[in-house]
């Protein structure tokens, strides 16, 4: 009799045992599927944003071709954006950024050929932005053509203004004594963010400056959404207190000709104005031709960011970047 509860014994212990491995094995599989599920629904979303944030793009280049007036306004339409715009399963938010109110660094050198208009701008911006007593306004300016040129040279002088700033530069033979050694660009720069590998151009600096600066526009400044630092360098004559006038008139109504600048000016600032708006190439005008825009959308947990470089006259993507 004992033998027979011992066997009896024995084999519930082994069902016990196989029932605890068989639920532990559905445990992990159930687990395991989840998970699985949980990563395709997350893939799935992901690729439904993305495509919803490409099909943003779409929709700011729709609302840029819709703006046919004289003038460029961040006070018009595009310049409102589109905020979690709902669209199927998920949400849409669109922003357009008009280049043409900033300064188009890759304009500053032509080859190998500095352009003096352009640098002029770009040397009185940065005193305009008051950066501190240690940054060097006019050495920074020729680091930047340095970078850009296509010669190895070191720029050795800024003329602007009427002074003659003897400067050092920075080409290949600096580049290279770093640590670690890398190349001068001698080229156009792709991203405001290259501006980290200029000589004196740190991290906090170029955070400071890039809100006014652009890698893709041209000489042209849009009046109607130039900063008071970009309106400053147009000319040597364009205080603060100038800039933020003209800033405070096209606050009331869009500038859709320099010639409404007329009464709020002084004849002499009013003059330069007006002969960078008459100049060809133009250097100063009411519209922009460049936009930056950028689609962020949300299905669910899935999330893309999509930015896009609009020509606005061509109705051209320049190019697409995904995030």
């Amino acid at each position: 009799m004992n033998s027979r509860k011992q066997e009896k014994g024995m084999a519930l212990l082994l069902v016990l045992v196989v029932v605890a491995l068989l639920t532990s094995l559905l445990t992990d599989l159930a687990f395991s599927t989840l998970v699985d599920l949980r990563l395709t629904e997350t893939f799935r979303d992901g690729t439904k944003a993305y495509y919803l944030a490409k099909g943003g793009i779409n929709a700011g280049r729709m609302i840029l071709q819709n703006d046919k007036n004289d003038f460029d306004s961040d006070k018009e339409i595009w310049g409102m954006g589109i905020v979690n715009f709902p669209v199927g399963d998920g949400f849409v938010s669109v922003q357009i950024e008009d280049q043409g109110g900033r300064l188009s660094l890759n304009d500053m050198v032509k080859g190998d050929n500095p352009q003096a208009v352009m640098i002029d701008r770009f040397y009185r911006f940065l005193l305009a932005m008051d950066l501190g007593a240690d940054v060097d306004p006019a050495e920074l300016t020729a680091a930047l053509v340095d970078w850009l040129d296509e010669n190895d040279e070191p720029y050795a002088e800024i003329r602007t203004d009427g002074l003659n700033i003897p400067v050092a530069g920075a080409e290949e033979i600096y580049y290279r004594s770093q640590s670690p050694a890398y190349s001068c660009r001698n080229g156009a720069i792709e991203t405001l963010q290259e501006l980290t590998l200029i000589k004196g151009f740190t991290p906090e600096l170029v955070e400071k400056i890039r809100p006014h600066l652009t890698a893709y526009g041209t000489q042209k400044i849009n009046i109607n959404t130039a900063s008071a630092e970009v309106l400053m360098s147009l000319d040597s004559q364009v205080e603060r207190e100038t800039a933020e006038r003209i800033i405070e008139f096209r606050d009331q109504e869009p500038i859709k000709t320099i010639d409404q600048l007329e009464p709020i000016l002084t004849t002499e600032i009013y003059s330069a104005l007006k002969a960078q708006a008459l100049t060809e190439p133009q250097q100063l005008g009411t519209t922009s031709e460049t936009y930056r825009i950028e689609s962020v959308a949300m299905i669910n947990d899935g999330q893309r960011k999509v930015e896009g470089l609009v020509d606005k006259i061509g109705n051209r993507l320049l190019f697409i970047k995904v995030n």
